[in-house]
């Protein structure tokens, strides 16, 4: 069984994490390190839990115990155990603190997003830096274009997302974050991105608009996406807009596309902002890193479907 630690236990994402750890086959939760809570149930923090496995909160961390980490704060602990991790052969790390972007020498991290960077993940890697929630589905949405070298040198970007994560995105950062990876894809990529926050409800589900110039016709560009994301377990495309409560729960992305001109694409990409970029993301990266099945533990489905008057709705005037 792969021994489990999570600095910063304590924080709502860990909670999320802990939602899916607990049903892995192939883990067990060693230690949930949280010193202000020592002692304390995870159910007097993370109210989900009422009722259901007991484990407490310490502030006792032994790494030699375990087999992966990960980071949900920015404590000077967490950035300690990165640097002790390096002379530590049998720990991996992986990083969601929310200041893990705030210094670029962090990405001597793989990026632990496994639609663009699956080989490295898989391929002794011992470390992985969780996407951002933004990140995440604007580099499912434009990555199969930029390794087509279709990009062009400025994307127009709208986040469509609940209230309580909208007000906490820095565009100018996670625009950094989305052209350092398309670049990769891409050199000539001119790295501008114009980003957009549309706050709106309070669900789980995030939509990623993305506009740009595009001649390619509709055809080739969905021929291009199956090519690139056939044989991958968690990322789809449809002819169709698919709802947040169709992905909301579930590590899913759902891609579609429309051509609104000639020379136009719009690329609307929708998945789970808890998940991806989240405790999905952290938990598919830590499956590559031990060569599990990167489904094991995330073969989750969806609370609610939408309704098929409202599915019919949307189709229409997607495409009028």
């Amino acid at each position: 069984m792969i021994k489990i630690g999570i600095i910063g236990a304590d924080k709502p994402d860990a909670g999320e994490l802990l939602r899916l750890l607990l049903n892995h086959p192939e883990v067990e939760v060693e230690t949930l390190y949280a010193p202000t809570l020592s002692g304390r149930q995870i159910s007097s923090c993370h109210h989900g839990f009422i009722g259901e496995r007991i484990m407490n909160f310490t502030d006792r961390l032994d790494l030699s115990k375990l087999d992966v980490i990960f980071i949900m704060d920015d404590s000077e602990i967490g950035r300690s155990v990165i640097e002790k991790a390096l002379d530590m052969e049998q720990l991996r790390v992986i990083d969601l603190s929310p200041g893990r972007f705030d210094d670029w020498s962090t990405m001597e991290m793989e990026y632990g997003l496994s639609e663009i960077n699956r080989k490295p993940l898989v391929r002794g890697a011992r470390m992985s830096i969780v996407p951002t929630p933004v990140a995440s589905l604007a580099l499912i949405a434009l990555y199969p274009l930029a390794t087509n070298l279709l990009l062009p040198s400025e994307i127009s970007l709208t986040v469509v997302a609940p209230e309580n994560l909208a007000k906490g995105i820095d565009p100018k950062k996670v625009s950094d974050e989305i052209a350092r990876q398309l670049k990769q894809a891409q050199n000539s990529f001119g790295g501008k991105i114009n980003m957009k926050i549309v706050s709106e409800g309070r669900g789980r589900s995030m939509r990623v608009i993305a506009s740009m110039t595009c001649p390619v016709a509709i055809a080739e560009i969905d021929r291009i996406y199956d090519s690139i994301y056939d044989d991958h377990s968690f990322a789809y495309t449809s002819l169709s807009k698919v709802g947040g409560e169709e992905v909301e729960g579930t590590q899913k992305c759902v891609v579609s596309f429309c051509k609104p001109g000639a020379d136009l694409i719009e690329i609307e990409a929708v998945g789970d902002c808890h998940l991806r970029g989240g405790a999905g993301d952290a938990l598919h990266a830590m499956n590559l890193l031990f060569a599990l099945h990167e489904k094991v533990g995330l073969n989750l489905k969806p609370s609610r479907f939408g309704d098929i008057g409202e599915a019919s709705s949307r189709q229409a005037s997607w495409f009028a």
